[in-house]
């Protein structure tokens, strides 16, 4: 079967192109696809930082399920699904019946099903393990920062603070459930954010003018930038967490020292640290079924396929949080 796809054909050019789908299997549905959110991965890509050149892409994607394989159990024509799985910029797709979690209450607005990046940050939240009534900062509050402060909405994390360098990032946050909300990079940030959260006290021989810092038992690092490293490290407590859920890309300095002297845990929360993402996923929809989470809120830009070109070049602009493309 030919469909028509995105295609990123060089660095800041997209066409549209027809290709040829894979036949169908015996566990195989083909889906008319309804919406695809744009990684940053994806937006790396068109920019030209990834390749190589030209390529398919898509990773997050939601839609309706036109056809069935002959051993297909899980899922019927008609069903509305969203999905894993890559190169899903396209009208159509075919994908494993495992790979196609059915949601139940209705399509309604296809922006909410974009499913697989709010998995990220459920995945993330759980790999960190917070504790009754932890201080919790999430420095960066793009999408993975706003989905992470939507999870810790279920944990029972005593307080919430998100760190961003935009004001309307900020408030953002606020509405997605953080409890207080502070400027990154402000000379007072660090003294603000330590007089949010209750100071612990530790014991004497890990007390240091350099090492004792910040007073939270758990950042969230989900800038990917460098000054949103630095903060984190310098926020998180002695015997804390430090989850790295921002694509740090390239060479990044770290203050080792200091690190190793808090004792920090430090952890990689990408999808391939989770004992199973799939299941992270099934859950996440799930909690997108019930309202729990909401993709939706969370979506500042939207295009028909045709006009990717111009969703792409938006991804630059400041008011940027996520974008999604319809098909």
């Amino acid at each position: 079967m030919k469909t028509k796809a995105l295609q990123f054909k060089s660095p800041g050019e997209l066409r549209i192109v027809t290709r040829e789908l894979r036949p169908l299997g015996p566990t195989d549905v083909l889906i008319r696809t309804k919406a695809v959110g744009v990684c940053y991965g994806d937006i790396a890509m068109f920019r030209g930082l990834e390749g190589p050149l030209p390529s398919f892409g898509g990773h997050e994607a939601a839609g309706v399920v036109e056809q069935v394989g002959s051993r297909v159990s899980s899922l019927s024509v008609g069903d509305t699904v969203a999905l894993l799985g890559q190169e899903r910029f396209s009208e159509h797709t075919v994908a494993d019946q495992a790979d196609a979690v059915k949601f139940h209450s209705g399509a309604g607005d296809w922006m909410q099903w974009i499913a697989e990046p709010i998995a990220c940050c459920v995945s993330a939240v759980d790999l960190a393990a917070v504790r009754p009534d932890d201080n919790v900062a999430v420095i960066g509050c793009g999408f993975m920062g706003l989905g992470i402060i939507q999870c810790l909405a279920m944990t029972p994390a005593g307080l919430v603070l998100a760190v961003a360098p935009r004001e309307e990032s900020l408030q953002r946050a606020l509405a997605a459930g953080a409890h207080a909300a502070l400027r990154a990079g402000d000379r007072g940030m660090l003294a603000g954010a330590a007089a949010l959260a209750r100071l612990r006290p530790m014991p004497a021989q890990y007390r240091g003018p350099d090492v004792q810092a910040g007073p939270y038992d758990v950042v969230f690092e989900a800038s990917g930038t460098a000054g949103g490293l630095r903060e984190a490290s310098a926020l998180v407590r002695t015997g804390g967490t430090l989850v790295l859920v921002g694509h740090q890309r390239g060479t990044m300095a770290v203050d080792s020292t200091a690190w190793h002297m808090k004792g920090l845990r430090v952890l990689n929360a990408t999808p391939m640290a989770s004992p199973d993402f799939r299941q992270d996923f099934v859950r996440t929809v799930g909690l997108l079924d019930r309202g729990r989470l909401k993709a939706a809120d969370l979506v500042t830009h939207q295009a028909a396929a045709d006009d990717a070109q111009q969703l792409f070049e938006a991804s630059a602009d400041r008011e940027y949080v996520k974008g999604v493309l319809r098909f």
